[in-house]
């Protein structure tokens, strides 16, 4: 019973924080908001090209970056709240490739990719 309820709550949440904040730089938000049209974070379980860390944990871990499903359209929000329209896609990976390149043109995001070694 007790995993019934736990799985249960994960399905009907859409909404996964990001895994770290950066409270030190006094933004309205400590972290970034990917809001996506794919239904599950099961796409989001495969590895980011060229490492062996996935889609999910470059974004919600290294580039504090929360993940919402099942929104109407792609956008990323940064942490000035700054709106990014994103492409229509049908893979978790490219647009996990493309909030990496947008947040690696801004400025804190920038180092936040080069603390991880991944191109954008």
């Amino acid at each position: 019973m007790m995993t019934f309820l736990k799985v249960s709550s994960q399905k009907t949440s859409n909404q996964f924080e990001a895994i770290r904040f950066k409270n030190e730089l006094g933004f309205q938000k400590p972290y970034r908001v990917l809001k996506t049209t794919f239904k599950s974070l099961e796409g989001f379980q495969s590895y980011y090209p060229g490492t062996k860390i996935t889609l999910e944990k470059i974004l919600r871990y290294h580039l504090y970056t929360a993940i919402h499903i099942n929104e109407k359209e792609n956008k990323l929000f940064s942490m000035d709240l700054t709106e990014f329209e994103l492409k229509e896609t049908t893979s978790e990976e490219e647009i996990t490739k493309e909030a990496v390149r947008l947040i690696g043109d801004m400025y804190f995001g920038s180092n936040e990719l080069k603390s991880i070694q991944i191109d954008n």
